[in-house]
């Protein structure tokens, strides 16, 4: 018989395959990002067809293939349906899963990662904290996990620098000692505990853009959830 393994994580990406078929690609706390595939997942009475979705957290019984795994079983599935409720949430949820698939690496234990999303996903779905600020928070933590935060040392930051320093190099952009103290909550602060608090506009303009040109220069890749929110952001819509 093929080995068996139980993982706990979320759906990131679900594309069909053949007639009734689905490959999902699953971020998990103990095997980091997979693929897997569950047989009879498109048919209206299938028994995957709930937990194959994108936005879907569960816990996953796999067979383990060579190349792949093969969905046995999911229990204690939890769906964001709230995101799909709101064009807006639903490509920023598929911009967290996008980053994260890319951020993440296969066959290696990212619990940090996995729980970093869940929780996004859960404070975009509660509306706990504007989502352009559960944005940046995701996205700074999400790098600073794998240590390229921006070692907030003082106001000024500079991307040839790598961060905020306290020292005015030359091309750096001042900030105010809230967006320091907030760039320091974001990357020392316990997750449980991260998508917790507002901030005030001009605190948020500045997060916006240091925090831009801080995925740029470590994240070398567009998302396409990221251009549509961008082009809604500047229609409107």
């Amino acid at each position: 018989m093929r080995p068996e393994v139980t993982v706990h994580g979320i759906v990131l990406t679900s594309m069909p395959v053949g007639e009734y078929d689905r490959r999902i690609t699953i971020l998990t706390s103990e095997r980091g990002r997979i693929t897997a595939f569950a047989k009879g997942a498109r048919r209206p009475t299938g028994a995957f067809l709930a937990c194959t979705r994108g936005f879907t957290y569960g816990e996953f019984t796999l067979f383990e293939g060579r190349d792949a795994y093969s969905v046995k079983a999911a229990e204690k599935v939890r769906y964001f349906e709230e995101l799909s409720k709101d064009l807006e949430s639903t490509y920023y949820g598929m911009y967290f899963c996008e980053l994260a698939g890319a951020l993440t690496r296969e066959e290696l234990e990212e619990a940090g990662q996995m729980k970093l999303l869940y929780l996004a996903l859960l404070a975009l779905a509660k509306k706990t904290m504007p989502a352009r600020l559960i944005r940046r928070v995701y996205e700074l933590r999400a790098i600073a996990i794998y240590g390229e935060g921006m070692a907030a040392e003082g106001c000024y930051y500079s991307s040839r620098y790598n961060g905020l320093r306290s020292e005015n190099y030359a091309g750096s952009v001042e900030v105010s000692e809230t967006t320091l103290y907030t760039v320091r909550f974001i990357e020392q602060t316990p997750l449980k505990e991260l998508f917790s608090f507002r901030v005030s506009d001009e605190v948020m303009n500045e997060l916006e853009r240091i925090t831009g040109d801080h995925m740029e220069n470590h994240v070398e890749r567009r998302f396409k959830s990221l251009e549509v929110l961008e082009t809604m952001t500047e229609t409107g819509v």
